[in-house]
């Protein structure tokens, strides 16, 4: 599969590969692109265009992942990603979800005896991820971004030292259950266990959300697990080297 490049024409990339939109959108670019490359939209709203195309080529090839380029981001950079992706996820991709289920599920003729139990999972699932976006918000983010101020403001050691006592990335680790795993679950029963008595184009429209979503999570745990926190240990290792 090709990969896009700073040259690209940004609408030939959304023609080659319109699940590119909403990560386009959460790195800062908004429809309306004429026939502009990559490299002038960037420029144009102040965007880091390396960032922006490595990005979008995570995302468009599953078997391309440049960890050394990735590395060489700012964890301010990959963080602010982050966190847009957050609010997306939160104020559109999960409601969608929810609403598409809900439709799904109505429009059953007969029996339906498996509503509740993907209504249960589709909540359980919601609950957990809300509570795993939260952790790293409130707990692992703000953490990463003192760090890194210590980095280039030494007399804010103490105080990060202080605080942080007995904090490292390693619990994070240990926490961060990838949540596409049970949106995985969450598809098979859908595709596996219900009864055919339910309006299919819903439930094939639902199940495009699933698989789109499902991607797009899977990503984003890769962004986390081999980009931010091996950026994290290594400031790790230059704050608390002399502890």
């Amino acid at each position: 599969m090709e990969l896009f490049n700073e040259n690209s024409k940004l609408a030939q990339v959304i023609l080659k590969d319109h699940t590119l939109l909403p990560v386009i959108n959460r790195l800062g670019l908004k429809l309306g692109f004429g026939d502009s490359t990559i490299q002038q939209l960037c420029k144009k709203e102040g965007i880091d265009v390396t960032f922006f195309v490595e990005i979008i080529n995570v995302f468009h090839n599953e078997n391309y992942f440049s960890e050394k380029k990735l590395l060489d981001f700012s964890v301010t950079t990959v963080i602010d990603y982050l966190l847009k992706t957050h609010r997306n996820y939160v104020d559109y991709v999960i409601p969608e979800q929810e609403r598409l289920i809900d439709l799904f599920l109505s429009n059953c003729t007969t029996g339906c005896k498996e509503n509740e139990l993907v209504r249960k999972f589709n909540k359980k699932f919601t609950e957990e991820f809300i509570k795993h976006i939260q952790l790293e918000e409130i707990e692992i983010f703000p953490y990463v971004i003192n760090l890194n101020e210590v980095i280039g403001n030494p007399s804010k050691k103490a105080a990060f030292m202080d605080q942080y006592k007995n904090f490292t990335i390693k619990g994070f680790e240990k926490e961060h259950n990838n949540m596409d795993e049970k949106m995985f679950d969450l598809k098979n029963i859908i595709i596996k266990y219900l009864q055919p008595n339910y309006d299919q184009n819903i439930g094939n429209s639902l199940l495009s959300n699933l698989f789109i979503f499902e991607k797009d999570l899977k990503n984003h745990s890769r962004i986390e697990d081999k980009i931010l926190v091996p950026k994290v240990k290594q400031l790790e290792k230059i704050v608390k080297k002399d502890e």
